[in-house]
């Protein structure tokens, strides 16, 4: 099993991080390896998606559950995919910005991933690694292109 967690400082509300990660349809436009996304339901405190991924070798997709707090955590759960086990967890904790009065966000992902097939976890995993660590980098440059 792999882990990843990386986290940054956005001077923007936890609610704007919030709107971006669960802007699903539009991963395609600003995650560079994101070959194509679907909602397949949505509600107040969940979403089921499936992404797709190309990055060099690696060509596949996943569906996950996400178990939505509003403007606070979004947990990730795999229900299909290339993987036994696939987890990941978005933290949005709020910063009051010194001067204007606003408030900016600490943003935290965790994943936790293994694939099935233990050739494909040799060939892909780090791969995958570095795919989902990039991530944090798309949210945060599409937090600041993207006005409120």
């Amino acid at each position: 099993m792999r882990e990843i967690k990386h986290s940054a400082l956005v001077a923007q509300p936890p609610a704007r991080l919030f709107a971006l990660i669960n802007d699903i349809e539009s991963y395609p436009t600003f995650i560079p390896w994101c070959t194509h996304a679907r909602v397949l339901s949505r509600s107040a405190r969940e979403i089921v998606a499936t992404i797709g991924v190309r990055q060099g070798p690696l060509h596949s997709e996943f569906t996950t559950r996400n178990e939505l707090e509003q403007d606070r955590r979004i947990l990730m759960r795999l229900v299909s995919g290339p993987f036994k086990m696939l987890e990941g967890e978005w933290l949005l904790t709020p910063i009051p910005q010194a001067g204007d009065g606003g408030s900016g966000c600490r943003v935290q992902l965790t994943m936790k991933f293994a694939f099935k097939n233990p050739l494909t976890a040799v060939l892909f995993e780090q791969k995958f690694a570095e795919t989902a660590s990039s991530l944090m980098d798309a949210f945060v440059a599409r937090a600041r292109a993207v006005p409120p």
